[in-house]
């Protein structure tokens, strides 16, 4: 058997596309080749892997069997390639990344604008994704690496906690709740609360913290993203839990951010995401070992601010 890595590559965008056509053009070859190259791969496999017809190729239950091993490949060699290429300096070369928009705003934004300070020569690609999605790129190998909250194993994942959060409420400045330095979370029934979808991991985290405490928080809007959740906070719409890093950003547009009392400092946990048993192209391990200490630094700092804002606060305002 000698499968070739444009078979593979092929497989990949007709798995894909449902179609010779789209497959080819992505790959910038002939239809004709792209079909002759299923059709060598089928051969070599001694498997049909998609059924044809005159408007649709759909893959069968070999080509998803096959469909993981050939992501794992064409990933692995992906990076290789770049490895070696980026082995001739430091100063040329790619980190790709993903996460959510608010993530990379306000955990990624300055330590990449540093970095290429010093390094002009790395591009960076940023990939704003959902939770769920960026363990999905980055099982493809669509991207070097992403940050999320995940709380289970995942086939083809390994995870790493490189930042503890907490979770704080965020009010515009006209909100009765500015005059406190802390609520519970059973007292935020009372006021309109906006929601995110749960395919992000803020909600996911928050759920979980409301189950335990047996507390639920009706809410009569729910965003897709952050950034459409806390513009709707800044209109008075209603007032948003979100965890350490978007507080800040709140804070910086212009909300107050409460703390939650009985909540952990570190009950968000947001992990390093990575494909299992790869190796991380030179550019991307040295961008990694800069991000991890500084968001090791991140946290002390974030505490420290937050107990700060606390105590002049309450200097300012009595507490109801």
């Amino acid at each position: 058997m000698n499968i070739s890595f444009r078979q593979l590559r092929i497989f990949l965008e007709l798995f894909e596309t449902g179609s010779f056509t789209a497959a080819a053009a992505r790959l910038h070859v002939t239809q004709s080749a792209a079909s002759k190259m299923i059709a060598e791969l089928e051969s070599q496999l001694n498997l049909v892997l998609f059924d044809r017809t005159t408007r649709r190729v759909t893959p069968n239950d070999a080509a998803r069997e096959f469909h993981a091993f050939a992501v794992d490949v064409v990933a692995t060699m992906q990076t290789a390639t770049r490895s070696v290429e980026e082995l001739i300096s430091l100063d040329r070369g790619k980190v790709s990344i993903a996460a959510s928009p608010l993530m990379i705003y306000g955990l990624l934004a300055q330590v990449i604008a540093d970095y290429r300070t010093r390094h002009p020569g790395i591009q960076f690609e940023l990939h704003e994704l959902s939770t769920d999605d960026t363990v999905e790129s980055v099982r493809a190998g669509t991207v070097d690496f992403g940050l999320g909250a995940i709380d289970m194993r995942i086939p083809g994942i390994q995870s790493e906690v490189v930042l503890e959060d907490g979770m704080y409420v965020v009010v515009n400045p006209g909100h009765p709740l500015i005059r406190r330095a802390s609520v519970a979370l059973d007292e935020l029934a009372a006021w309109n609360h906006i929601s995110l979808r749960n395919f992000y991991s803020v909600r996911r985290s928050l759920d979980l913290i409301l189950a335990h405490r047996g507390v639920t928080l009706p809410s009569a809007i729910e965003a897709g993203t952050l950034t459409a959740a806390l513009g709707l906070v800044r209109c008075g719409a209603g007032l948003l839990i979100v965890p350490g890093y978007a507080a800040a950003i709140a804070e910086q547009w212009g909300m107050h951010t409460i703390a939650i009392a009985g909540v952990s400092p570190t009950v968000h946990q947001i992990s390093l995401i990575q494909r299992s048993r790869a190796r991380p192209s030179v550019s991307t391990r040295h961008f990694l070992e800069v991000l991890r200490p500084t968001l090791d630094a991140r946290r002390a700092t974030q505490l420290d601010g937050v107990q700060i804002k606390r105590k002049s606060r309450n200097k300012g305002h009595s507490r109801d």
